[in-house]
């Protein structure tokens, strides 16, 4: 939107102590042997949660929102308790979300909005994926494989379909559109783990 602020500076730390903390959590137990691990999970992540959630910012500022990522921090936590608890096997994802209002009180997110906005999160870390795991057949980079798997765990974590997730709001605005979505990002996921060759 013309003439509005696109960051503010509480999005821009909540984006940054996010980061850190997922950047950790991802690279969970290696760091301790590894430290350098945390910089590869940094640079990940970076792409990852951060074009994620700027989707979500700039689809919903593009349908006439306003819109800023904020932090949860119980959700921080949880993803910390998980990461050590079941030495980095599960990765509870949640570290905050995009929040969207109207600038006008009189106008109210069509469920169409709500559904797209929903949407470009995963659909972002989906082409990440596919892309990642095209550039790893081609190179052979082993960095590649964790990229792709990364972004696959973030799309099929955001598309389980329950609120306040993702995927609840897209299972709401069209159930057709999240089974693709969800069987896309599953496919993904599987291919870049080598479950499926």
């Amino acid at each position: 939107m013309k003439g509005k602020r696109v960051f503010s500076a509480t999005e821009l730390r909540d984006i940054a102590v996010s980061l850190l903390v997922l950047s950790v959590v991802f690279s969970y137990p290696e760091l301790i042997s590894n430290p350098p691990a945390v910089l590869v999970s940094l640079f990940v992540l970076g792409l990852a949660f951060i074009g994620h959630e700027l989707s979500h910012k700039f689809v919903a500022r593009r349908r006439g929102f306003f819109a800023e990522y904020r932090m949860w921090v119980h959700g921080l936590l949880l993803a910390v308790v998980f990461a050590v608890a079941t030495g980095g096997t599960l990765i509870f994802a949640a570290p905050g979300a995009v929040v969207f209002s109207s600038y006008f009180v009189f106008k109210r997110p069509h469920r169409d909005d709500v559904g797209r906005i929903a949407l470009s999160g995963p659909a972002f870390n989906i082409i990440l994926l596919f892309l990642f795991s095209i550039a790893y057949a081609v190179t052979n980079v082993g960095v590649l494989v964790f990229a792709s798997a990364v972004n696959g765990w973030l799309a099929i974590f955001n598309l389980i379909p329950i609120d306040p997730l993702d995927g609840g709001k897209i299972f709401k605005w069209d159930k057709r559109i999240w089974a693709i979505t969800m069987a896309a990002a599953v496919f993904g996921f599987l291919v870049a783990s080598g479950i499926l060759i």
